[in-house]
C-alpha cells in the first residue's frame, strides 16, 4: 500500500517530480509520470513540487469513525502550529474533538513517554550501534530500507511516538469504557504522507493501534468553524520536550543528547547517511533525521508555512513546563518497552529494489553494459529522456524497462553534426 498516487490525467510529463524523488521512483513514459512501487517511499516530494497537483495522497475519510462505537483522535503535535498562538493548545484540541470523537488523546503523551524512555533507559544501554538514529520519522526509515540496508541495526528500536499514544490511549479506553480492541477506533491527523503509508502498511511491528489516518487539510476547515465555540477545557498538556519533537533538532535537545547530528530534508538526509555508511561519523552519539525541511512542520500535507508554524509552537515550548516523570511510571514504560508493547518487535528486511539483478554473476553482467551505456551518455541529468539521470537511464535499459531508449541530447548532436 503507498499513500501517494499518481492523477494521470493532470500530468503533463514535465519530469519535475522525477528530479526530486530520493528513490528513483518515478519515471516518465508516454508523456506520463509513473511510480515504482517496489523504490517509493512515500516522502511526497513529488507532491510537493508538482506544479499541476499531478500526485496526491489517499487517506481516510473522516466518516470512518461510523465503524466504531467509541472514537479517539490524536492530532499531530503540528497542528498547534498551524493557528495563532493566543487561541491555545486547548481549543484546538477541543476543535478537532467536536468534529465527532468521544476524547482526544494527546500526541504529546507519546513524545513525552520517548523522551524519558530515551533519555533514562535506552541510551544508557551497552549494546546500541553508534551512531544511533531516531526511528520517529517513517520516510527515513524506509530509505533506509532502500537505499542504506547496512544502517538498519542502527535505528533506535523505540516505537513512534503517535503509536506509543495509540497503544496507551486505547488500552486504557479499553478497561475504562469495557468495550473489546475492535468496538474502539483510534484516527490520527497527520502532517505527512509517510504516516499514512506507516499506518497502512507498517514496518518493526506486526500492526499498527491506528485504525485510519485523515490529513489536516481536511480537517482544518472543520476546526477553524469549530474553534470560536469550544473553551480550553482541562486538555493541553504539553511540555517542552514534546512541543520540541516536532521540530528539526527538537528531538535531540529534549532527550539532551550531547554530540548529535541534526539533519533535516530528505536531499540532506541522503548526504548524511552516505558519510555514515562510509564509516566517517563513528564520533557521533545520535542522528536525528527528518525527511521534510524544519521537521514535522515541514510534512507536505499541512496548511501553514513551516517557518510561521515553527514560530508558534516555539511561543507555546517558553511558557510549557519540562516534563517530569516519576520513578514508578518510568519503571512501567520500560516495562512495557521490553514486553515489546513500546517497540519495534519484527526484523526490518532490506530492500534490494535498487539491485540490478538478485544473481550476483548476472548483477556484475549488468553493471558492465551500464558503464558501457554510459560512455556514450552526455552525463547532463536532464531527466528528458524519463529517467532521473544518465545512470537511471542506463540501468533501465539494461533491466529492460525501458523498450523505447532514446537520449534526445545525444541524438541532437548526431543530427547537428550530420548538418555541418
Amino acid at each position: 500500500m503507498h499513500s501517494v498516487v499518481l492523477k494521470e490525467e493532470r500530468c503533463i510529463g514535465c519530469t519535475s517530480c522525477l528530479k526530486v524523488c530520493p528513490t528513483e521512483a518515478i519515471r516518465v513514459r508516454n508523456g506520463k509520470a509513473k511510480i515504482i512501487p517496489e523504490r517509493c517511499i512515500d516522502c511526497g516530494e513529488c507532491i510537493r513540487i508538482c506544479p499541476n497537483h499531478a500526485k496526491s495522497v489517499t487517506t481516510d475519510d473522516i466518516s470512518i469513525i461510523k465503524n466504531f462505537k467509541y472514537n479517539i483522535v490524536i492530532p499531530s503535535l503540528t497542528l498547534y502550529g498551524q493557528f495563532p498562538a493566543n487561541i491555545g493548545i486547548g481549543k484546538m484540541l477541543n476543535a478537532v474533538k467536536r468534529i465527532g470523537f468521544d476524547e482526544v488523546a494527546e500526541a504529546a503523551m507519546g513524545a513525552r513517554i520517548s523522551v524519558h524512555l530515551l533519555r533514562d533507559y535506552l541510551l544508557k544501554k551497552s549494546d546500541l550501534k553508534y551512531p544511533i538514529i531516531n526511528s520517529s520519522c517513517p520516510a527515513v526509515i524506509r530509505l533506509i530500507q532502500v537505499r542504506f540496508p547496512d544502517l538498519l541495526p542502527n535505528i533506535i528500536d523505540l516505537e513512534t511516538p503517535i503509536e506509543i499514544t495509540a497503544r496507551v490511549a486505547k488500552s486504557e479506553a479499553m478497561k475504562r469504557t469495557g468495550l473489546p480492541y475492535d468496538d474502539i477506533g483510534v484516527v490520527f491527523i497527520t502532517p505527512c504522507t509517510a504516516r499514512v503509508t506507516s499506518v497502512k502498511n507498517p514496518l518493526g511491528i506486526e500492526k499498527s493501534y491506528i485504525d485510519g489516518v485523515v490529513s489536516i487539510r481536511e480537517i482544518y476547515g472543520d476546526v477553524v468553524r469549530n474553534i470560536d465555540s469550544v473553551s480550553n477545557g482541562n486538555i493541553g498538556k504539553s511540555t517542552k520536550e514534546s512541543l520540541l519533537w516536532s521540530i528539526a533538532g527538537g528531538q535531540a535537545e529534549a532527550v539532551g543528547i550531547e554530540n548529535c547530528l541534526e539533519v533535516d530534508g530528505i536531499s540532506n538526509v541522503i548526504k548524511v547517511l552516505e558519510e555514515v555508511e562510509l564509516g566517517k561519523l563513528d564520533d557521533i552519539k545520535f542522528i536525528e533525521c527528518s525527511a521534510c525541511y524544519g521537521g514535522c512542520v515541514g510534512g507536505p500535507l499541512l496548511i501553514q508555512n513551516p517557518f510561521i508554524a515553527k514560530n508558534r509552537i516555539m511561543n507555546y515550548v517558553k511558557v510549557a513546563e519540562k516534563s517530569i516523570m516519576s520513578k514508578e511510571d518510568l519503571d512501567r514504560f520500560i516495562n512495557m518497552y521490553e514486553e515489546g508493547f513500546l517497540r519495534l518487535t519484527e526484523k526490518i528486511e532490506p530492500k534490494s529494489v535498487m539491485s540490478l539483478d538478485t544473481d550476483l554473476i548476472k548483477s556484475i553482467h549488468k553493471m558492465e553494459m551500464v558503464t558501457e551505456i554510459l560512455k556514450n551518455l552526455p552525463g547532463l541529468d536532464c531527466g528528458v529522456c524519463g529517467s532521473p539521470t544518465c545512470r537511471a537511464f542506463a540501468e533501465d535499459i539494461v533491466k529492460g524497462e525501458n523498450s523505447e531508449a532514446l537520449c534526445i541530447v545525444k541524438s541532437m548532436e548526431y543530427f547537428k553534426n550530420k548538418i555541418t
